[in-house]
């Protein structure tokens, strides 16, 4: 587990940065047709996070979490994923981003000709609402600001946005960098490219208002893919590996790792099965974890482990 560590930050450091970014324009391509699906109603979770037990979306009741523990300056902490809950994920899903609202799981797929944005049912994994992305495009990361779902596009350069209960595609803005990870943080966006470099920009505009180089032990991690904003931290997967990363925005450096290998689904002979996507309960305080193409989403708390 130490040696796959230093793998990434090794790995990570082989790789060239690549961002950039300009003022981006409305530009809203041909709407496509939402299709939906009727499925049972998913199962209600807690209502506070400050009690002793919690139920999980499965009805399970367990120990409510601990707040995450933060480091001193300059340090990280090491985490691994505690399993509390599992459910069935669609396995043709080529995971780009995820994110909870409430109750309501969402999630964007990749690949051309294949990606969609979704409203899923946790519990079952049955997809209740979906819309497919013009071929032309290949689905990214995606965040919610207020009622609008905005996606990413790899090389389109394209950002969508789509009404979050309608899937009604509203706009669309621009971009000059790869689009791969995007998370709201209740203030600003915040977005990744495939480098070690985060950007924040305007939500209501897309334009590029600042950024930042992720480092961990003043080394560089490179192809930050997915994104989670919680809590003034910014969570983030390290494409091709099973490591998330924990990311203080303000200043690049990185205070927490998780070592997920430990979650082992029965992953296809397919070396884009990596682990992709990152969800906050902000009811339980748990996460959500999947990987594109997995056949199961994970519900964990982060748990800290000693480094040696």
């Amino acid at each position: 587990m130490r040696h796959r560590l230093a793998a990434v930050v090794a790995a990570g450091a082989a790789l060239l940065a690549a961002c950039s970014s300009s003022a981006p324009s409305l530009a809203p391509p041909p709407p496509p047709t939402p299709t939906t699906t009727e499925t049972a109603d998913a199962a209600t979770p807690s209502t506070s996070a400050d009690v002793d037990e919690v139920e999980t979306a499965a009805g399970t009741v367990v120990p409510a979490p601990e707040p995450l523990p933060q480091p001193e300056p300059g340090e990280w902490i090491l985490f691994e994923p505690s399993v509390v809950g599992s459910y069935p994920h669609d396995d043709d899903a080529f995971t780009q981003g995820l994110l909870l609202d409430g109750e309501r799981l969402f999630e964007s797929t990749g690949r051309y000709g294949a990606s969609e944005l979704r409203e899923v049912d946790l519990e079952s994994g049955a997809v209740e609402r979906s819309i497919d992305l013009d071929d032309r495009f290949f689905g990214e990361g995606l965040a919610l600001v207020g009622d609008r779902l905005i996606v990413l596009t790899w090389q389109e350069e394209t950002a969508l946005v789509h009404d979050r209960d309608t899937f009604e595609l509203l706009g669309a803005f621009e971009y000059s960098t790869e689009g791969w990870g995007l998370c709201h943080d209740g203030d600003q966006l915040i977005m990744s490219d495939g480098s070690n470099e985060l950007v924040t920009r305007d939500p209501a505009t897309f334009e590029a208002t600042g950024s930042v180089r992720v480092t961990l032990d003043d080394q560089p991690i490179r192809r930050l893919n997915e994104l989670e904003c919680v809590g003034g931290d910014v969570w983030a997967n390290v494409w091709l590996t099973d490591t998330i990363v924990r990311i203080d925005p303000a200043t690049g450096n990185v205070t927490g790792v998780v070592d997920a290998s430990a979650l082992e689904p029965d992953r296809p002979e397919d070396t884009d099965a990596v682990l992709n996507g990152i969800a906050y309960d902000e009811t339980t305080g748990r996460f959500l974890l999947t990987g594109k193409l997995w056949n199961t989403v994970y519900e964990v708390d982060l748990v800290e482990v000693p480094r040696s």
